[in-house]
């Protein structure tokens, strides 16, 4: 494709993105108005009081997103339908289907910020990663670098032996490579940054993994070749699908991704088009393009629009995009995997931070010059994705006040002070009745239509799932706690989105992958609820028998949600479901999927013995493992060396115990103080601190 076809490709897009835009938009205005409709002839004064229109103010945004979400659906089903899977004809992946198979390859870098992550878990992914690259006959094309930002030596140092054994077990030593910041600026977008300064040069492209990514080696290949196949792409996102659940709640995401996923993701790739978002992960860049427009420099506004940008993705597509480069959301390929959290809790606890991070977005909506409308769109969303949950918890108040006021016999029959005639309040239960099964409907029509897409037009992937009454099963029964967890959701959104505004510090931290939640933790956290469930069924009931029965589903919820988040966190729930046959999905049936079998086979052995020391005196004392740590380490000189050599000394005289870790391992900054340490720990005699610590390795072990 030459420079000069760019052009009319690009108007092409944008009258393409621009049709279907408007279709859509159109179709969501043309529902919501009738929603609204409904609900001014639901409300008894028709919303002519000032909390009935209080309550269209909430109603209005929350029934237009519920329908942006279920057309979104609906457009990918009617795709999915015309291209017969084969993808949106305008997409990257059909537009250049002929050449990929013969379209040359480039160096590429795969990077792998990882913060305090479980060490085993991070590598596993990683080399079954690897081995899958290997396997495509095109390793020699990517290079490997696994960016730590973690603070505890303990975990850190676990790190760098893992990637020295891969390193030894592969050998691609010089082709994968670890680094760790000494000082971890603005956290994720830092580290890249960091990797990007150091080594971007060198590479075309690079592709961005999450600690629990896991991508096929054709995946990779394919996004290197999409890339040169298309000068104009600036970014190209793969859709990850979940994999490697084992608590229920996990199992019940990942049930939901690969059922309900491809219609969402492919109604979002077709509006989207050229001008996608990027989620973070599993996408490939161009590094140049990247380099030049996408810094994120420090935010100078006020509150949480000051400092460091948290939800950095969606605003560095939006930026490279301003550039005039492309950013696709391809879902035509396959390979590309994450896991989910194991519970709701800890799901909850990533939401905070993605709360806060997307809030910030609407300085770039409002005030950032040369973004797309689609883009905007995009900031939007996500700002809204979290602001529903007030604005239902607001919706909700503000109906209870209007209940409450009719309970007391507090009726205003001259809402309008300016008329000389009074105003009835009329009820029309059978219109309410309209509303909410509307509402149902365009909830729920979504996933209807998933379901009908896999059982009818799509056999081969419905094998995936067990049998058709397993498949029903897990979907009513995910149905169901969707509808328990939603409220439990929005009270938990609605806190942090406070917290948000407040500017309340969001703590940046590995994220637990493998963990239950204990009863005591559920009870603490979910306490604020179930104490809110009880003052308002209370009062509803109180008000009105009718009412206090609207409230029910929203009120069990909350007082169940310590139960709900503590059971379907358990692990030996999801495999006992597993071997049920519920919430099966193709990940587990191998469909397919190499990758994910060799991640599942690979034999990890342990880095040090069961019953060796703590990571740090097992780096200083054993011989081998401090000669890698000073081989590693700088040669100081100056102020540096003259503070290594008194940390070396107290270190030599008290032992690691006499410093906090963080501080003792600040002697691994010192080839020379290591290599000093090390030997006067195995000449020190018995009843030095060292000297006991050297004669219990050598009874444990047998070092060679």
């Amino acid at each position: 494709m030459t420079d000069s076809v760019l052009p009319s490709t690009k108007d092409a897009f944008r009258r393409i993105a621009l049709v279907r835009r408007w279709v859509f938009t159109a179709f969501v205005l043309l529902q919501t108005s009738l929603g609204i409709w409904g609900m001014i002839l639901v409300l008894p004064y028709h919303g002519s009081t000032t909390i009935e229109k209080a309550i269209l103010i909430t109603f209005i945004p929350l029934y237009a997103f519920v329908a942006a979400g279920s057309w979104m659906a609906l457009f990918g089903f009617y795709l999915r339908r015309r291209y017969k899977n084969r993808g949106d004809a305008h997409s990257l992946m059909t537009r250049f289907a002929d050449r990929l198979p013969t379209t040359g390859l480039v160096k590429t870098a795969v990077a792998l910020p990882i913060y305090h992550e479980d060490v085993e878990r991070v590598f596993r992914g990683l080399r079954a990663s690897i081995e899958s690259v290997l396997a495509t006959g095109q390793g020699e094309m990517f290079e490997f670098f696994i960016l730590s930002d973690s603070r505890d030596p303990e975990i850190w140092l676990e790190e760098r032996a893992a990637w020295l054994t891969l390193c030894n077990d592969l050998d691609l030593h010089g082709r994968v490579h670890y680094r760790r910041r000494r000082v971890n600026l603005k956290a994720k977008t830092g580290n890249v940054a960091d990797f990007l300064r150091r080594w971007g040069r060198n590479f075309k492209y690079f592709i961005v993994f999450d600690a629990d990514s896991v991508m096929s080696g054709e995946a990779l290949v394919t996004l290197v070749r999409l890339m040169e196949c298309e000068p104009k792409a600036g970014m190209i996102q793969t859709v990850p699908r979940l994999f490697n659940a084992r608590s229920a709640f996990a199992r019940m995401q990942q049930f939901v991704t690969h059922l309900y996923g491809p219609l969402f993701s492919e109604g979002l790739a077709a509006l989207q088009l050229n001008e996608a978002v990027f989620w973070g992960h599993n996408a490939i860049i161009r590094t140049e393009a990247f380099m030049a427009h996408c810094g994120l420099k420090s935010m100078r506004g006020f509150g949480l629009w000051r400092g460091t940008v948290l939800s950095h993705d969606f605003v560095e597509a939006a930026f490279i995009r301003r550039a005039g480069y492309e950013v696709w959301l391809e879902t035509a390929i396959e390979g590309s995997f994450e896991e989910s959290p194991p519970s709701l809790d800890d799901e909850l606890i990533r939401d905070k931070r993605w709360s806060k991070g997307n809030l910030q977005h609407l300085r770039f909506f409002g005030f950032e010059r040369g973004i797309a409308t689609a883009h905007r769109m995009a900031f939007m969303n996500g700002i809204f994705a979290y602001m529903a949950s007030p604005v239902w918890f607001l919706f909700l108040l503000f109906s209870t006040i209007e209940v409450a006021q009719f309970a007391a016999g507090d009726i205003n029959y001259f809402p309008d002070t300016r008329s000389l005639y009074p105003n009835w309040p009329q009820w029309h239960p059978q219109w309410a009745i309209i509303l909410v099964t509307s509402t149902l409907v365009t909830l729920f029509l979504p996933k209807v239509l998933a379901l009908f897409d896999l059982l009818v037009f799509e056999n081969s992937r419905r094998q995936g799932f067990g049998s058709t009454g397993k498949l029903l099963q897990g979907f009513f029964l995910e149905n169901l706690f969707s509808i328990l967890l939603a409220p439990i959701r929005m009270l938990a959104h609605s806190a942090y989105v406070v917290q948000a505004i407040l500017n309340v510090t969001v703590r940046w931290a590995g994220q637990n992958r493998s963990s239950e939640i204990g009863w005591l933790q559920a009870l603490i956290r979910h306490a604020p609820g179930m104490i809110l469930a009880i003052t308002w069924s209370g009062i509803a009931l109180y008000l009105d028998a009718n009412f206090f029965y609207w409230t029910i589903p929203i009120s069990l919820s909350l007082l169940l949600a310590a139960p709900i988040t503590v059971w379907l966190s358990r692990f030996t729930l999801g495999d006992r479901w597993r071997r049920q046959g519920i919430w099966r999905t193709p990940p587990e049936q191998n469909l397919g999927d190499q990758v994910l079998v060799d991640f599942a086979e690979l034999d990890m052995p342990p880095l040090k013995p069961q019953n060796a020391p703590d990571w740090l005196n097992w780096t200083l004392l054993h011989p081998n493992q401090a000669r890698i740590a000073a081989a590693l380490a700088p040669h100081r000189s100056g102020a540096a060396k003259r503070a290594s050599t008194e940390l070396k000394e107290k270190l030599m005289v008290e032992g690691l115990q006499a410093l906090d870790r963080r501080k003792a391992a600040r002697i691994l900054d010192d080839a020379e103080a290591v290599m000093q340490l090390h030997q006067h720990a195995w000449m020190a005699p018995p009843d030095d601190p060292w000297g006991s610590q050297v004669d219990h390795l050598t009874r444990l072990i047998c070092i060679k």
